[in-house]
């Protein structure tokens, strides 16, 4: 992974427990979720219609879209009933407080 990759995404308190924000890095559009003082961050766009995953709602570690209720894997990025479709997967890191996200590659 190239060190220029990584992208500032926001401060580590910004976000609260159980929380999904939606963010553009550099036209990528993401959804960033705290779980577990841990961070995600995976495509807003559900591959189905397109729609917005942070309209959706989070349970575990699962994310289900608004439209039509597909279900991923907020750390895999794979939908639940058919592991072949996916959502792109971005890396995720905090440094100094700020959370940062590799726009390289995905998955």
């Amino acid at each position: 992974m190239q060190e220029d990759s990584w992208v500032f995404a926001i401060d580590v308190d910004d976000m609260v427990d159980g929380q999904m924000k939606p963010i553009s890095l550099d036209g990528q559009k993401i959804v960033l979720i705290r779980l577990e003082d841990e961070f995600y961050s995976i495509s807003n766009k559900c591959p189905h219609m397109g729609c917005p995953l942070s309209k959706g709602t989070l349970k575990n570690d699962v994310i289900k879209c608004p439209c039509h209720d597909w279900q991923f894997n907020i750390k895999t990025g794979q939908f639940i009933a058919a592991k072949e479709i996916t959502v792109t997967k971005y890396s995720t890191k905090v440094s100094d407080n700020k959370v940062f996200v590799n726009l390289e590659g995905g998955n």
